[in-house]
């Protein structure tokens, strides 16, 4: 990617559009899920939480596929949703361009005896480098 400097105020907007504290939120669509970012120079990591349910280890084999695409949607969307506030506040496009994705499972509350449910956290962490 070519080397485009952010002026202080890109930086500023950035930040600003990124910004989910003080009221703001990244939950608007699911008290489930969540997108929080960092950016670091030109690298935005944009990391996608959600909350997920399954019944055995077979379940959750079968239902990993559904958690991936709607994690990879999900961030497009958001960074869909970050490049439009951009350009309107800077006049500019926002070049992203994927570095890497990665996805995790952790299993948060399971009580065998009881019950074969099983909660956990669904996690995908993308890193952008902007321009």
């Amino acid at each position: 990617m070519e080397s485009t400097q952010f002026s202080t105020s890109e930086i500023s907007s950035l930040g600003q559009i990124l910004d989910t504290t003080f009221g703001r939120t990244s939950t608007a669509e699911s008290a489930t899920a969540s997108i929080k970012t960092t950016l670091h120079g030109k690298v935005l990591t944009v990391k996608y939480s959600a909350i997920v349910h399954f019944s055995s280890e077979e379940s959750m084999r079968q239902q990993k596929p559904s958690f991936d695409n709607e994690s990879v949607k999900l961030t497009d969307d958001y960074m869909k949703a970050i490049r439009k506030q951009f350009k309107e506040k800077e006049g500019r496009a926002l070049k992203v361009k994927q570095m890497s994705t990665d996805d995790d499972i952790e299993i948060i509350s399971a009580q065998g005896h009881i019950s074969p449910r099983k909660v956990a956290y669904y996690r995908r962490v993308t890193a952008f480098e902007i321009s």
